[in-house]
């Protein structure tokens, strides 16, 4: 006679195993929301211009002609 093992399943285990086929979804959507936040972080630094103070439009210029009329 074989004897078969048979588990019983209590509420308590229904509903731990639920929460943790829950809880794996909200997390891998969580690290996925983290990996997604990231890449677009790099993303603004890479397509920000970069505005140099000294290379500004008129900048130069404006000073050469203050100092060739003798304004200064």
């Amino acid at each position: 006679m074989e004897l078969m093992k048979t588990h019983t399943a209590n509420t308590y285990d229904l509903i731990m195993e639920s929460e943790d086929k829950n809880r794996t979804v909200v997390e891998t959507v969580i690290y996925a929301l983290f990996i997604l936040s990231a890449i677009v972080s790099i993303f603004q630094f890479v397509v920000q211009p970069i505005v140099v103070p000294s290379h500004t439009p008129g900048f130069a210029s404006n000073q050469t002609s203050q100092s060739a009329t003798g304004n200064i």
